[in-house]
């Protein structure tokens, strides 16, 4: 720590200490803080001598230098006294004040000419302040001065804080900079020194301000000075900069911006009463220049360029006219560290006559942006589009007047990126003849590596003309396809027709990815909704205001936005008349939204009316409504009343009134089947050892003690879940729906053996076939649940042929095979017959009319051979009742061939066509 703060922290510490050791009896103690004693003064003598105690600790520490550790203990020894001082019926705030006015500390509040102090105690710290008005302190002049002393169990700290400080440059400075500013020269600032066990800190704020100054030379202008403070610990920089012009002929000029001195005030030195600014070598400090303008004038060649030196390198304007032409550009040149060097242009070319393209348009001017070793930021651009970014890129009127906003432009929406590129040309287009009535300028800029296309685009429509302006529009659009997302914004900005202001802004965004999304908005979204999009975030309202010279005022704004969840819109009136110092003001406002799953809505709906006088509310009505449902439904408001003061301001509230249906339960959380198949297919119990089909094994091996699955050479290895089905479309799991919507999951790719490495070879493999219920995975609706098979085989896992992997041998025949079923007709008086392998039903009467009036008789089979008598015998092979033909309801043609029932029915639901029979009869 410097010496003078350790100085000034061990003076108030012994301050502390001796104001305590000055209260060592209870008599003293109420002496110095207004007390009454009580009849027993036991308990008070007990808890002085504690705090004497610790207050001989704290000496001890100050002795051996640990100023932070003597003032934690010196805080503790004034807990012991304020303890005693409450059983004499004072608080620790008055009893802090009282012994310090009966004995006031000398050095720095002496000289501040500060008495009486206030005290703030509590649990935790106690402050004191003293505070005056006109205070002077060597070269400085102190407006209002408060010195706060805060001692707590963290340590001491001390603070002094000036308001309205007036330095007199006049007298601290000397040489050219004297002669500058001249001996009366002065400038106003607010600053604050503090010290605590880590030191001397200062800190303060001021300016820039502009100074009078003055210099005579006969090329050489002084058009002004600039000063600022700069806080930055125990030393405060004071920095003047100045603004030269230079001009040599009347054919080259120049202008030097920013050049100037830094002085290095020492707070060491003001808390001494010495003149602030330091002596010797760092005391001033030069400061290079922030700019430097050229300008030319010699005969057809005119123009001007800027160079502004960054803290990272350079940026740079040129404005020329070569003739009729005049030529534009401005570019940074940046270091990025570790990054390299990075560099950005723009130019353009603008045609004295604009080029007819037909149909009334003209091209006046063309450009191009050319980057090397930086990116594009969308989102600089995108935020920007309202507040004219736009204006200061494509084609901008007077890049040297506006130079560094141009510059600063410039390098937020192309930043350093190491081995980026960026490049694109502009247009600026016209329309209307002879007088151009809409303007549009447009720029299409490609990035990479990370590749995006943007568009920007600025049009201005002035009607009739622009020194006469009835209608002038402006809006700045913006176009961004790559980087997962496709966006559009629009925004109209510094806008009028008439009287009337006009602004807004409209966006779609259609994101991809995970994050997926589809959001149209125009003016924005509503208050409360909280999963805005960035991009669209800062949308302006669609609006209006109307001030005509009348005193009245019309504001209208409003807003809709559609997501893939909610529909949500509002807007608000407001209209004011003032008269003088008196007006009248209303406003109605109204916020919905609402939401598709689970439904819901809410409504906000406000309402004011105010007179007012000299800026105050005389009387006014205040009215808010919410509504919320529909389970359930929700009814609230308010209402208040402004009076004029002293009365009070009535108001009323109601509600929640709540009635109708509970809110039905939220649906589970989506499901990713994915990983839950995964997990299942991991477990052990997954993989089985199984015979080959038609192999059965000769002799079957003693399983390990282990439990590790044991394959014989002839043997197979099957691994299968019954957690979801394979190779078909999940629509939901159960009651929770599915992420990502609509999966399909399936084991691709090859099977393959052995340990990581060349050594590893592939295996063949079949599909193995489980039964899932499988309407637990689709919606379906009511019709099709009850034609939906209760379970259906699907694909739940792999056999695997793991023999002589590498040799391509012992090839995996398909496991699905079919079973049908024979039936036979018999007919009464027939010859008996016999089909091999089949079982035979004599149909007796009675059973024939059964069979005959049921479904199986009214088939084209049974009514065309009902009666034959030859071929009696038949063999009608039957599909499992789950295989489907997909065909159209409407013209009957087949749209699928026979498919499992659940692929079928997405056949249909995409084609639009309708399921057939739900059986296929094969008859052999």
């Amino acid at each position: 720590m410097d010496d003078l703060p350790a100085q000034l922290l061990r003076a108030a510490l012994d301050y502390v200490l001796g104001r305590l050791r000055g209260m060592a009896t209870p008599a003293k103690l109420k002496d110095a803080v207004d007390g009454a004693l009580p009849p027993d003064t036991g308990p008070v003598a007990a808890l002085i001598d504690a705090g004497l105690a610790k207050a001989d600790e704290a000496s001890a520490l100050l002795a051996a230098g640990n100023i932070a550790g003597a003032a934690v203990a010196t805080w503790d020894a004034v807990g012991q006294f304020f303890a005693a001082a409450a059983l004499l019926g004072v608080d620790a705030g008055s009893a802090a004040q009282r012994a310090v006015e009966k004995q006031r500390p000398k050095a720095l509040l002496s000289q501040l000419g500060l008495t009486a102090p206030t005290a703030t105690a509590s649990g935790s710290a106690v402050e004191l302040a003293w505070t005056r008005r006109d205070v002077r302190v060597a070269l400085f002049r102190v407006g209002t001065v408060r010195l706060v002393v805060a001692l707590s169990g963290t340590g001491l700290r001390m603070s002094v804080r000036g308001g309205q400080v007036r330095i007199d440059l006049g007298q601290a400075t000397a040489g050219v900079l004297r002669i500058l500013i001249g001996a009366a020269g002065s400038a106003a600032a607010d600053f604050e020194l503090t010290v605590d066990h880590r030191g001397l800190t200062a800190g303060g704020s001021l300016g820039p301000i502009a100074l009078p100054a003055r210099l005579d030379a006969q090329v050489v202008e002084l058009e002004g000075l600039e000063l600022a403070l700069e806080p930055g610990g125990p030393t405060m920089g004071l920095t003047v900069r100045s603004r030269l012009a230079v001009d040599i002929a009347g054919v080259i000029g120049a202008r030097v911006d920013g050049s100037g001195v830094r002085l290095m005030l020492d707070a060491t030195r003001i808390l001494r009463g010495e003149p602030p600014f330091g002596e010797g070598e760092g005391a001033v400090v030069a400061v290079p220049p922030r700019g430097i303008g050229l300008s030319l004038t010699a005969g057809p060649a005119r123009g001007s360029g800027y160079l502004l030196v960054l803290p990272d390198g350079y940026g740079g304007v040129l404005d020329i006219m070569l003739g009729p032409v005049k030529v534009t550009a401005f570019g940074l040149l940046r270091s990025s560290g570790a990054d390299g060097m990075s560099f950005v242009a723009v130019m353009s070319v603008s045609f004295p006559v604009p080029i007819e393209l037909g149909l009334l348009f003209t091209l006046n001017a063309v450009g191009g942006i050319v980057g090397l070793g930086v990116g594009i930021d969308p989102a600089a651009i995108s935020s920007g589009l309202k507040d004219g970014v736009l204006d200061n890129l494509l084609f901008p009127e007077d890049v040297r007047k506006a130079a560094p906003t141009i510059l600063q432009s410039l390098g937020r929406i192309f930043p350093a990126q190491r081995g980026g590129f960026v490049v694109g040309p502009m247009l600026r287009l016209g329309w209307g003849r002879p007088v151009t009535l809409v303007t549009l300028d447009v720029a299409v800029l490609l990035a990479v590596p990370d590749p995006v296309m943007i568009v920007l685009g600025r049009a201005r429509s002035v009607i009739p003309d622009e020194s006469v302006a009835i209608i002038d529009l402006r809006a700045a659009v913006m176009a961004q396809v790559g980087r997962g997302i496709v966006l559009v914004r629009a925004e109209l900005y510094s806008s009028r027709i008439g009287f009337v202001s006009v602004y807004g802004g409209i966006g779609l965004l259609i994101r991809f990815g995970d994050d997926r999304t589809v959001v149209l908005s125009a003016g924005g979204f509503h208050p409360t909704y909280t999963r805005k999009p960035p991009e669209l975030a800062d949308l302006s309202r669609i609006g209006a205001e109307m001030s005509p010279p009348i005193g009245l005022q019309l504001r209208v704004q409003g807003y809709v936005a559609l997501t893939p969840n909610t529909v949500q819109f509002g807007g608000a009136i407001e209209i004011a008349y003032s008269v003088g110092i008196a007006a009248v003001r209303g406003a109605l406002t109204l916020d919905a939204l609402i939401q598709f799953d689970p439904f819901g809505f809410e409504v906000d709906i406000t309402a004011s009316a105010h007179v007012e006088a000299l800026g105050c509310a005389l009387f006014g009505v205040s009215l808010a409504l919410h509504l919320s449902g529909p389970s359930p439904w929700r009814v609230s408001g308010t209402g208040k009343v402004t009076l004029p003061w002293p009365l009070p301001d009535p108001s009323i509230s109601f509600g929640p009134v709540q009635f109708g249906d509970a809110p039905a339960a939220p649906p589970p959380p989506p499901v990713r089947p994915l990983g839950l198949v995964a997990d299942a297919l991991r477990r052990p119990g997954a993989w089985q050892r199984i015979d080959r089909q038609g192999a059965p094994s000769p002799v079957r091996l003693a399983p390990l003690p282990d439990g590790a699955l044991v394959l014989e050479p002839w043997g197979l290895m099957r691994t299968s879940q019954r957690l979801a089905p394979l190779d078909m479309t999940l629509e939901r799991w159960g009651a929770a729906s599915v992420e990502p919507a609509g999966c399909r999951l399936a084991l691709a790719g090859a099977v393959r053996i052995g340990p990581e490495g060349p050594e590893r070879t592939d295996a063949d493999h079949s599909p193995v076939a489980e039964t899932f219920g499988v309407g637990q995975f689709m919606s379906l609706t009511k019709d099709a649940q009850l034609a939906a098979p209760e379970f259906e085989e699907r694909t739940g896992g792999v056999a695997i042929d793991p023999s002589d992997a590498a040799a391509d041998a012992g090839v995996l025949r398909g496991f699905a095979t079919s079973a049908t079923m024979a039936y036979e007709d018999s007919w009464p008086g027939a010859p008996e017959k016999k089909s091999s392998g089949v079982g035979f039903f004599d149909l007796s009467g009675w059973a024939r009319f059964v069979l005959d009036a049921g479904p199986a008789g009214a088939t084209r089979l049974r009514v065309d051979d009902r009666y034959r008598a030859d071929d009696l015998e038949r063999r009608i092979a039957v599909r499992q009742v789950s295989e489907t033909l997909v065909t159209d309801v409407r013209t009957g043609a087949v749209i699928a061939e026979f498919a499992p029932w659940t692929d079928a029915v997405h056949t249909a639901s995409q084609s639009l066509g309708g399921l057939a029979s739900m059986t296929k009869v094969v008859v052999s």
